[in-house]
């Protein structure tokens, strides 16, 4: 590819953000197309947060992590709520392959109460099953984090137990 056609880390990161944003208005919606919207509310929010990059069917995009038995989803809650919250970066290994890409964190547009629900889904639908995140919990992370602009850290989040 081109040089002139490669963003640079930070227009990445500036248009990673800007589609965060964007997207969740949704295709149908922002098109005049009706639709059935997700049954689950932790569907729908994946779809509209995730699954650019993770895609429905967890086969991934490009160099996007799978999610399917991650233990960056199975492991402690407090791991997966800090990612939804303020984003990863750094190298990550699933399934004997090395990733290293930025996903940015969506703190800035999501509710506590949409991060526990985004969180346990993934957690159910990814996972096995694991015990749901409690809103609580992501209060109490958010304000423990309340000064936090930058990703986390692949190694900060793998100290979180």
């Amino acid at each position: 590819m081109p040089r002139w056609l490669q963003p640079n880390p930070h227009q990445a990161r500036l248009l990673a953000t800007a589609l965060a944003v964007v997207l969740p208005v949704g295709w149908s919606s922002a098109f005049g197309q009706g639709g059935d919207q997700a049954a689950d509310p932790g569907e729908a929010l994946f779809d509209s947060y995730c699954s650019a990059c993770h895609q429905y069917d967890d086969q991934g995009m490009g160099e996007a992590p799978p999610l399917d038995n991650s233990p960056w989803v199975n492991g402690p809650p407090d791991r997966i709520v800090r990612i939804i919250l303020h984003g990863v970066e750094g190298r990550i290994e699933i399934g004997g392959r090395t990733y290293d890409r930025e996903m940015p964190g969506f703190g800035s547009v999501l509710s506590d109460q949409q991060v526990a629900t985004l969180a346990t889904y993934t957690r159910a639908r990814f996972g096995t099953r694991l015990s749901a995140v409690a809103v609580e919990e992501v209060e109490r992370i958010r304000q423990e984090n309340a000064g936090r602009t930058a990703y986390w850290s692949a190694d900060e989040l793998l100290n979180v137990r």
